[in-house]
């Protein structure tokens, strides 16, 4: 009887030791994964810099539509900020504008950026998601444009952003997403093309979601999404505004 409780509870042990093992590499793997794409981001920084726009009316349609959800006294996050502009140009319409990426690259020029825009209500600093403290504060919107397909861990990465964002508070993001029933194209892409780029070190770490399971996700996360649109491209991406529940 003894032996057999003794033996159940080396057992037990044992599993509660692979489990956190299995945590702690889930976790390196994740943020050795992060550290490549600082990496891979900062080193192109310049380049992404210089690139134009590749549709404008769709980044221009987005950007007035995300002013029409923020006001005059608001806080504002922006999680994979890139070097700065759609922060730079939401800045005169809230009262304050953290702005944040992975990259240092990519804060370098944003900072170059805002010393010549000379605004005073905008933070530029290098941080992942997970890096954003809760004692500096929540926020009345949090913004992630083109960021979430690029997160190896989306769930909890939405947990965090929604403990960031104030109760009523707004979650406004564009993503680009799978197609919900697969297709030819997409398959080529995700598959066959971007895997070889990664290969050769011209590609980040990708996970694409389709539209609906990305929203059940902000859903599960606290949020109640409010709007939602398409825009397509060479991928589709999805456009939404969840709202603190």
């Amino acid at each position: 009887m003894h032996n057999t409780s003794a033996n159940w509870g080396n057992s037990i042990n044992e599993c509660l030791v692979l489990q956190d093992t299995a945590t702690t590499l889930l976790e390196s793997i994740e943020m050795a994964a992060l550290s490549k794409d600082a990496a891979f981001w900062s080193k192109i920084s310049r380049k992404y810099a210089a690139d134009p726009i590749r549709n404008m009316e769709g980044y221009l349609k987005t950007l007035e539509r995300t002013k029409s959800y923020l006001k005059a006294e608001d806080s504002v996050l922006e999680i994979g900020c890139g070097t700065g502009s759609t922060a730079l140009l939401l800045a005169p319409n809230v009262a304050h504008v953290t702005a944040t990426d992975l990259a240092p690259g990519m804060i370098e020029i944003a900072d170059e950026k805002l010393d010549k825009e000379g605004l005073e209500n905008v933070t530029f600093k290098v941080a992942d998601v997970l890096e954003h403290s809760l004692d500096e504060g929540s926020y009345d919107a949090v913004l992630a444009h083109n960021l979430l397909h690029l997160l190896p861990d989306l769930d909890q990465a939405l947990e965090h952003i929604a403990a960031l964002t104030k109760p009523g508070g707004l979650f406004i993001s564009k993503t680009v997403c799978a197609p919900e029933s697969g297709g030819f194209k997409f398959a080529m892409i995700s598959r066959i093309a971007i895997p070889i780029m990664q290969a050769f070190g011209k590609a980040p770490f990708v996970n694409f979601v389709s539209g609906s399971a990305l929203e059940r996700k902000i859903a599960s996360a606290g949020f109640e999404v409010l709007y939602t649109s398409d825009q397509a491209s060479m991928l589709q991406s999805r456009y939404l505004v969840a709202q603190k529940t």
